[in-house]
C-alpha cells in the first residue's frame, strides 16, 4: 500500500494517525519510512539538478556578458576606422547579447527561486523521516501501542530523557557562547 502520492502528502501528513488507523503500525511505519526515504531521495536529486542547471545559467551569463562587452570594443575600433556600418552590425549583435542575458537573469532568479524551495522541502522531508524513525523506534520499544495511542513510558526510557534534554542544554550554551550572549 502506498502512503504518499506527492512530496507534499509526506511533511503535511500525521504519523499518530495514519498509525492509529493500521492493524499492524510496525509494519506500517516501515512501509512509510521507505517511502519517506525514496521521497528524500527523489527531493535531493531534484535540488541538485536545480543548483547545476543556476550554475550553467550564471556561467552562460557570464560568457554573453563578456560577449556583449567584446562586441561593445569591436564598434570602438569599428568607429575608430571610419566603418560605420561595421559598427551598426558589432552594436546590433551587442545588444541582442544583452537581450540574452537580461533573459538568463530572469530564468537564474527563478533557478534560484527553485533551489531555496527544493532545499525547504527536502529539510522538511528529512525532518519527517527523523520524525517517522522516532515513532519506529518508539513503537519497538512500546512507548506506542497498537493502536497508535503513546503509552507510558518504560523507566529504562525515563534515562534518555535527562541525556537528551542535557544534550539540548549543551547545545543552548555552545549556541549563546557563539553569540556573546553568556
Amino acid at each position: 500500500m502506498s502512503y504518499f502520492s506527492r512530496l507534499t502528502d509526506i511533511v503535511t501528513c500525521n504519523l499518530s494517525e495514519i498509525l492509529a488507523q493500521e492493524e499492524n503500525p510496525e509494519e506500517a511505519i516501515e512501509q512509510i519510512i521507505y517511502e519517506i526515504q525514496e521521497g528524500v531521495a527523489g527531493a535531493l536529486r531534484s535540488l541538485k539538478t536545480a543548483g547545476n542547471n543556476a550554475d550553467r545559467l550564471k556561467q552562460e551569463i557570464v560568457t554573453h556578458t563578456e560577449q556583449g562587452e567584446k562586441l561593445a570594443q569591436q564598434a570602438i575600433s569599428a568607429i575608430e576606422n571610419d566603418q560605420e556600418n561595421a559598427a551598426r552590425e558589432l552594436l546590433v549583435r551587442k545588444t541582442e547579447q544583452f537581450d540574452l542575458v537580461a533573459g538568463l537573469q530572469q530564468q537564474l532568479t527563478s533557478a534560484n527561486n527553485l533551489v531555496q524551495h527544493l532545499t525547504t522541502t527536502h529539510r522538511a522531508l528529512e525532518a519527517r523521516l527523523h520524525d517517522a524513525q522516532r515513532k519506529q523506534q518508539d513503537l519497538k520499544d512500546g512507548v506506542i501501542g497498537n493502536a497508535g495511542e503513546v503509552q507510558p513510558s518504560a523507566p529504562e526510557n525515563e534515562t534518555s530523557a535527562p541525556d537528551r534534554n542535557q544534550q539540548i542544554e549543551d547545545e543552548l550554551a555552545a549556541l549563546k557562547k557563539k553569540l556573546g550572549k553568556e
